[in-house]
């Protein structure tokens, strides 16, 4: 049996007063519905007590890697995505902060070419025998510190748009006074650069990880196809093959197409293919309700409708769920439960929602143990 992991990252949210529903709810999603009334659905917990709401988190624990254990940081696992080895990493935002306040955490989507420009720039100015930048793509980066520091503590940037960014800044010890230095001398590199972005912002450093290894604990041939290099370094770490598809942006313009294509033929050599997308999460941080109930119905028929066209559904074992929600009230994500459907056994669900769904048969469950549902 191929199975495939389907993770529109974001796509829950909260009852909106103006549709009188969720996003999800309010979209016309007849083949995430089809999913849910071919399966059985239930609500999933990813996000632990006591850890934040991330995509990091939120994705390990669905693939089942207890983050208690294993979890350093994002910005480490995005460096794995590049093959990439430090003492430390950090995830480092291209932003755009004005008059003290972060106006946007990505930089006005700051395209890779400049944004290489920018990278080249920093290294040029603030770079050391111990620190560099690495460019990524668009607004996402990575700056590495091949020496031993003590812990930081920061501040994700989608998390405070529209505030004042001094409450925020890194705190306690040393690095903390490295990082702020970078960003403060950051504020005189950018602009001479780009009038997108202005300052850079380092968050979720750690070590380099140690996970587990997929394939071998499944007994699969395990592939991840993700347009951020979050998800494409939870699969190398993983021991899971990686696979790039041309055009992707991480936003609604992506190539959907071209995504949902590269999963079906990895499904045809492979057993295990998670594919993860993330402008549904995008346009959720942004704040725009319409653009969202319209990137729910784009990836209802782009990605899911294109690969049950093409898919033999009693061959394929189909799993379906958001990592975490990211209501478009608050403009970040939460750490609450999000809906699942899993085909195989039956149950009375007839849409793919977070209400419908909490009605299913399996009920509520540890996001650790959704593989064992999965693979069952």
């Amino acid at each position: 049996m191929k199975r495939l992991l389907l993770i529109p990252d974001g796509m829950a949210d909260w009852k909106d007063e103006r549709l009188n529903a969720t996003p999800l709810e309010y979209a016309e999603t007849p083949n995430m519905d089809f999913i849910a009334k071919e399966g059985a659905c239930g609500m999933v917990k990813t996000v632990p007590d006591g850890f934040e709401p991330g995509s990091d988190i939120a994705n390990l624990t669905i693939l089942g890697v207890d983050v208690r254990k294993y979890y350093t940081g994002r910005g480490p696992i995005e460096a794995l995505a590049k093959g990439l080895k430090a003492k430390m990493a950090f995830r480092c935002n291209l932003v755009y902060v004005e008059n003290g306040i972060m106006a946007d955490y990505s930089g006005h989507r700051i395209g890779d070419t400049e944004a290489r420009k920018v990278i080249n720039e920093l290294n040029r100015q603030l770079s050391n025998e111990w620190l560099r930048f690495y460019a990524g793509r668009s607004y996402r980066n990575l700056l590495l510190l091949d020496k031993e520091f003590g812990q930081v503590r920061t501040t994700p940037p989608h998390d405070i748009t529209g505030k004042a960014i001094e409450g925020y800044m890194p705190e306690d010890g040393e690095l903390a006074e490295v990082l702020r230095d970078l960003m403060e001398k950051s504020l005189e590199v950018i602009p001479a650069v780009t009038e997108k972005a202005n300052m850079i912002w380092p968050w979720s450093g750690g070590k380099m990880p140690s996970f587990p290894d997929f394939s071998k604990k499944w007994g699969v041939k395990a592939v991840m196809i993700s347009e951020v290099d979050l998800l494409q370094g939870i699969g190398r770490g993983l021991g899971m093959e990686v696979i790039e598809v041309e055009g992707i942006t991480g936003y609604v313009d992506t190539n959907y197409k071209g995504l949902a294509k590269a999963a079906i033929r990895a499904l045809k050599g492979n057993d295990f293919v998670v594919l993860h997308t993330e402008g549904i999460d995008e346009v959720s941080h942004e704040g725009d309700l319409e653009k969202k109930i319209e990137a729910i119905e784009l990836y209802d028929e782009k990605i899911v409708g294109y690969i049950l066209d093409r898919l033999d559904i009693e061959e394929t074992k189909i799993m379906l769920l958001p990592d975490h929600p990211t209501p478009v009230k608050l403009k970040t994500h939460v750490a609450e439960p999000v809906p699942f459907a899993v085909t195989c056994k039956k149950d009375d669900v007839k849409k793919f929602s977070e209400k419908a769904c909490r009605k299913g048969m399996h009920g509520f469950v540890d996001g650790l143990r959704l593989m064992d549902i999965f693979f069952c």
